[in-house]
């Protein structure tokens, strides 16, 4: 039951992946990598934190273009982005083993401006 769902979520994830601009997918698979690497993550862990941070992003963007179209407030969209990034937050400290994650987080913002 549980490859069932993992590969449902690891399909869904692809498909999600696919869906998207070459440049945010870069964007997502540089930070995977740079996880793994840091927080010294199995492939199972890998696997997780690419769906967590593809469905971060894309659930991001909703956040984003309800904002833009009106459909939201700007108070409204601030308080859904900071729901938004404390719910990442304690999915990638679940996913990590690590509650020190800022340090990274902060890397991560600076890095990411120069992914191309």
């Amino acid at each position: 039951m549980k490859q069932i769902i993992l590969v449902l979520i690891l399909t869904m994830a692809v498909s999600t992946t696919f869906g998207q601009d070459k440049w945010q997918q870069k964007k997502i698979d540089y930070f995977v990598e740079a996880a793994t690497k840091e927080f010294k993550l199995d492939n199972k862990q890998k696997k997780e934190l690419l769906v967590l941070r593809t469905d971060y992003f894309n659930d991001y963007m909703v956040i984003i273009k309800n904002g833009k179209e009106g459909e939201i407030t700007e108070e409204e969209q601030k308080t859904q982005l900071n729901e938004h990034n404390q719910n990442f937050n304690i999915k990638l400290k679940e996913i990590t083993g690590s509650n020190n994650i800022q340090p990274f987080l902060v890397r991560m913002r600076d890095e990411l401006k120069n992914v191309k």
